[in-house]
């Protein structure tokens, strides 16, 4: 008679296999530093991450090294500066500052009228588009005679657009009740749209009686430094 063969068991419940494979992960363990047995199989052991690239340094020229040292300005902010195309829009504190913006932004255009409320901006801000003056970059300075609606910083912010970025310099008025409200709304606005950063004058200017004017907003010399300095330090974020 034939002798049936004794069937395999599957390899799986052979012990001497487990005992095999026990063996090759201590050998290889101990041959691949000591890893974790996880790690080893992880993608990210098997590739290395590239360093990233230093930024190159900036070199000034002499002009650019006086306005770097006048306004506390780090090199690649004055560069930055320098070379930003820039519309400011704003009240009678815009045209105050005129020269600073001038000398810290040689590319500024700017806009700036006394008295000019919130509810005018749409309407400016359309009329630079269609005469093709509203740069990539936008620095808005108003909420001194009164605080914005909503309303009016939606139509501004769809003439805009999502491209081009925002700079909003909030309001030191402490004389006048809507400060706050002014503020509040335009960090908001900030934080539900990406293209809109808050240039923090208020909390900068607090306690700093010397940058103003008796009025106690528009700005003496050191205050107009240090109002478009700030700018530029939160343009080169």
């Amino acid at each position: 008679m034939k002798r049936h063969a004794m069937p395999r068991k599957p390899v799986l419940k052979r012990p001497a296999f487990w005992i095999v494979l026990i063996l090759i992960l201590i050998v290889g363990g101990t041959t691949i530093g000591h890893q974790p047995i996880k790690v080893l199989f992880s993608h990210q052991t098997m590739t290395k991450s590239k360093p990233k690239p230093k930024p190159k340094p900036v070199k000034l020229t002499p002009g650019e090294k006086k306005v770097a040292q006048k306004y506390h300005l780090s090199s690649r902010a004055t560069a930055n500066a320098h070379a930003a195309k820039v519309t400011a829009i704003g009240d009678s504190v815009m045209v105050d500052i005129t020269p600073e913006m001038k000398e810290v932004f040689p590319h500024v255009l700017i806009n700036g009228a006394v008295g000019r409320q919130f509810y005018d901006l749409p309407n400016i801000t359309q009329s630079l588009k269609a005469e093709n003056k509203l740069a990539e970059n936008v620095v808005v300075n108003l909420g001194t005679n009164g605080p914005p609606e909503k309303s009016d910083i939606s139509r501004f912010l769809k003439v805009v657009g999502k491209k081009r970025q925002v700079y909003w310099i909030n309001t030191h008025v402490p004389t006048q009740k809507w400060e706050g409200q002014t503020n509040r709304l335009i960090a908001s606005t900030a934080k539900s749209h990406r293209n809109v950063h808050v240039v923090d004058w208020h909390d900068l200017s607090q306690n700093q009686s010397a940058w103003f004017a008796p009025d106690e907003v528009h700005l003496q010399t050191k205050g107009a430094t240090a109002y478009v300095g700030l700018l530029a330090k939160t343009m080169a974020k």
